[in-house]
């Protein structure tokens, strides 16, 4: 009987504990995320600004704009632009978002305030 009225009251109590690390990460997902990278051939700066579709649960708008410039001979060339759209489908239960046009995977680290894709790390703005 006791282990019953424990089931009873830690059922409701485990369900909302899912359901708000779910929220937590709906909730962070939109929004601006930037990443700059440097080496010996180019400077990048990629800008990701995601948000969520109207009317859906689970699918996002993401438009990628990168602006680059390439380097050689260590003559840094003229800046460039870059515009991508894509779909991504946030999937609860693996809590990772895939890139439809690509098949890239997006981890979001809320707690980090940053996304992966990858080894490359977007903090959000």
């Amino acid at each position: 009987m006791q282990a019953k009225i424990i089931l009873i009251i830690l059922a409701p109590i485990l369900l909302a504990a899912c359901n708000n690390q779910s929220n937590t990460f709906t909730d962070f997902i939109p929004g601006t995320y930037v990443n700059q990278v440097q080496n010996n051939f180019s400077v990048a700066n990629d800008t990701l600004e995601i948000s969520k579709a109207k009317n859906t649960e689970n699918i996002y708008l993401i438009a990628r704009k990168t602006g680059y410039r390439k380097i050689a001979d260590g003559k840094l060339f003229p800046l460039r632009h870059e515009v991508r759209n894509w779909t991504g489908t946030w999937n609860p239960q693996q809590q990772v978002m895939q890139i439809m046009q690509t098949e890239t995977v997006l981890i979001f680290q809320p707690d980090q305030n940053k996304l992966l894709i990858q080894s490359n790390a977007y903090w959000k703005l």
